[in-house]
């Protein structure tokens, strides 16, 4: 059944991302993310520039991608890039990538609640949120590598394998600066979750600190050492989306309220609960909370890639703790927030909550029947 499920999801998010690439490429509409990471890809693999593209040069003066964000994680994609030049590659892949997060995830929490079906109600659960199709939906990003990574730590620190852990963790670190942020979040987890507040003995819990510490580390040099070395103005620019604009910011702090409602909503209020469950996500939420970014307050952009993990993550160990929750009962509240709130297939129109052209309209765009 499993299986079944996630063939058909895959099918559908890839028939979605080709659709919305005809479809935009029918507008002469091209999307800058997806150019910039062809672009950076494309000049390594010539010796036409280390990772460089056009866009971020033109626009931050930066000579290479790592001038804007530290993803090591492109390494690995120029050999598929190399085989398959094409933009489709990059986009499919991503794809793929929910898919095997989904497996991840079925693994995971089948080991944590040692019961398939509700880890496959779980997993189910994780494809239809509509944070999940607000991820994929749009462009191309890196960022959305990690999140089988993510699944994959959660579940080799359940088993307490640590070399395994630790692999995962720097896979997990190397699509982004901001990555590190996943791991001072489940070290807050883990913390919470055996010492809670006594915070006296909080640095007894040596694997978590150790792992908060590796995301902490990978942050500081990121953002002051290694993107500042690739752009003429040795800084890291996105200091910039955390000026204080109170007029603006109030909005869309507004606006990630109500996202942060959807993300407990999907997952039927369950991580509630407990501090140790909602704590991490409050943390995580934050950062994308306080920018002054529409798009990252709201569903529809891949900001929330560490986010959506983490919450998924705790929902299993929720689920553990409080055996009466219902598990059907999520699978209600994933299906009702995907209608109302999900980019892709959403039913009605929940701007500015949520931002995107839905896989209908991109239908009737693409027949040239407008919106």
């Amino acid at each position: 059944m499993f299986v079944l499920i996630t063939f058909i999801f895959t099918l559908f998010l890839m028939l979605f991302s080709v659709l919305r690439f005809e479809t935009l490429s029918k507008y002469c509409i091209h999307d800058i993310d997806l150019q910039i990471f062809s672009e950076s890809l494309q000049t390594t693999l010539t010796g036409q520039g280390f990772f460089f593209n056009e866009w971020e040069w033109q626009h931050w003066r930066a000579w290479s991608h790592f001038g804007t964000h530290n993803s090591p994680i492109l390494f690995l994609l120029l050999l598929p890039y190399a085989l398959v030049p094409s933009q489709y590659t990059l986009i499919l892949l991503q794809d793929l990538m929910v898919t095997i997060s989904a497996i991840v995830l079925f693994k995971f929490a089948g080991y944590i609640l040692n019961d398939e079906k509700k880890a496959l109600i779980v997993s189910v659960a994780f494809l239809m949120n509509p944070i999940t199709h607000g991820i994929v939906r749009y462009d191309f990003r890196p960022d959305v590598l990690a999140m089988p990574f993510m699944f994959l730590f959660a579940y080799c620190v359940a088993r307490n394998d640590t070399k395994k852990s630790l692999l995962a963790a720097l896979f997990v670190v190397s699509v982004k600066e901001d990555a590190g942020l996943f791991l001072i979040a489940y070290s807050m987890f883990e913390i919470l979750s055996k010492r809670g507040f006594a915070i006296r003995t909080w640095l007894e819990e040596k694997r978590a600190v150790g792992f908060a510490l590796l995301g902490l580390s990978w942050i500081l040099i990121s953002i002051f050492l290694i993107i500042p070395h690739f752009n003429t103005s040795h800084r890291y620019i996105y200091f910039i989306l955390y000026k204080p604009e109170m007029g603006k910011r109030a909005f869309i702090f507004a606006v990630a309220l109500a996202k942060l409602v959807v993300l407990f909503l999907s997952v039927a209020f369950v991580p509630l609960r407990r501090p140790a469950y909602w704590l991490p996500l409050v943390f995580l939420w934050s950062e994308n909370a306080f920018s002054s970014r529409l798009e990252q307050a709201a569903i529809g952009f891949q900001y929330d890639y560490q986010l959506l993990p983490m919450a998924f993550i705790v929902l299993v160990y929720a689920l553990k703790e409080y055996g009466s929750a219902n598990p059907k009962k999520l699978l209600l509240f994933s299906f009702i927030s995907a209608l109302i709130f999900s980019p892709m297939v959403g039913v009605i129109d929940a701007y500015p909550v949520t931002l995107g052209i839905s896989f209908w309209k991109y239908i009737k765009l693409f027949w040239g029947r407008g919106l």
